[in-house]
């Protein structure tokens, strides 16, 4: 038997709930928060089914943007 066949993108979502921008990678949203002004964001996980059907969006973890451009990426726990 072979498992579906599901992917998995990632949203950044801003401090007012917004979604800032989505991506299959988090070096992407890396990427797209370097350009942002300094602040925390969230990264939720949505996996899909093979059609792109959302199924499953949890709070993946934090970006932050610091005063001097450094990113830094923190994962929550999973087993939290």
């Amino acid at each position: 038997m072979t498992k579906p066949n599901r992917s998995q993108r990632y949203q950044l979502i801003d401090a007012e709930g917004v979604e800032l921008a989505h991506g299959d990678s988090i070096e992407y949203i890396r990427g797209v928060v370097a350009d942002l002004r300094t602040g925390v964001y969230t990264i939720q996980e949505v996996a899909a089914d093979p059609l792109g059907h959302a199924h499953n969006v949890r709070r993946w973890g934090s970006i932050s943007r610091l005063e001097d451009g450094t990113v830094v990426v923190n994962e929550d726990d999973a087993t939290a």
